[in-house]
């Protein structure tokens, strides 16, 4: 893929479908290498039907190059109120550090400040060093880590107003 493609951001339809699932591959087979080791990622277990089914009822972006070739997805899904998740945020790697990811990220946020949520939180391996200074210069900040994945996550938090009144617990299970 040419890096210096322009792309743009829109919402996903159905029919973008299978090329999701080629870049949640692509991307998240490159996650695995890149923090080196074999983790299960459900990522790399959805079917087509998981991804439909995330594109009927949460926000689901790509990135889209003038010709149509999808390189990112990132998806939003409400849990409370007050509360945003985002998961399944990927890149194609031929696109990695070329504004893809930052562009996606930041429509995700604009959806969620959109829609009144006081906060957004995300999951992601404490080990994956280049993602974790990503999110701290996207002002994220560690809630909180876990194992029950068999790694150690790092819970991130995005507050998108002043009101810190949100429960960040509907996130713990995700």
């Amino acid at each position: 893929m040419d890096r210096t493609a322009e792309f743009y951001i829109r919402r996903a339809t159905e029919k973008d479908t299978p090329e999701i699932q080629i870049i949640m591959h692509a991307a998240f087979s490159g996650y695995l290498e890149d923090i080196g080791n074999t983790y299960k990622l459900h990522a790399l277990t959805e079917n087509l039907d998981d991804i439909t089914t995330d594109i009927r009822n949460n926000a689901v972006f790509v990135a889209v190059t003038p010709d149509g070739s999808t390189i990112g997805s990132i998806r939003v899904k409400k849990l409370t109120d007050d509360l945003a998740y985002i998961y399944r945020f990927g890149v194609h790697p031929s696109m990695k550090n070329a504004g893809v990811g930052s562009r996606l990220l930041a429509a995700a946020i604009d959806y969620c400040v959109g829609c009144g949520f006081k906060a957004v939180a995300l999951h992601t391996n404490t080990k994956f060093f280049t993602l974790v200074r990503y999110y701290y210069g996207k002002r994220f900040f560690v809630h909180s880590t876990t194992t029950d994945k068999g790694y150690i996550r790092a819970l991130f938090v995005k507050e998108l107003s002043n009101d810190r009144s949100y429960d960040i617990s509907p996130a713990f299970n995700e």
